[in-house]
């Protein structure tokens, strides 16, 4: 598909929109894992990094966690491009709370507090 822009649509880097941009180097993405408390380790393979993120949660259900992020970034790329919104770390942030309390309705009865705790003391 032709494009009249190729760039990340939440960073000033005039940086061409990768998965691996958009998700892990755009300084957007690394203060959204920061929030969380995550620190990434600089890799060109993505799955190191997945499983680095899953040490440093150290939490059953951090696959969870990774993946509500990933679509919190998502969310916020996607208000920008159509909806011309200005991505902001609270709109993320804003986006993986509300997601991330729909897992407790789903998570196993002795999770809940504990998957419940943790979304009070990082988000």
């Amino acid at each position: 598909m032709f494009l009249e822009d190729y760039n990340c649509a939440v960073c000033a880097l005039c940086t061409e929109e990768t998965l691996l941009h958009l998700f892990l180097d755009c300084p957007f993405a690394m203060d959204c894992w920061g929030t969380l408390g995550l620190s990434i380790q600089h890799s060109d393979d993505p799955f190191q990094t997945t499983t680095s993120f899953r040490s440093q949660l150290a939490v059953p259900f951090s696959m969870e966690i990774i993946i509500l992020m990933c679509w919190a970034i998502w969310s916020v790329r996607n208000d920008a491009i159509f909806r011309n919104v200005q991505p902001a770390i609270a709109q993320a942030r804003r986006h993986f709370r509300i997601n991330f309390a729909q897992v407790i309705l789903r998570a196993k009865k002795s999770y809940e507090p504990f998957i419940s705790q943790w979304l009070e003391a990082y988000v």
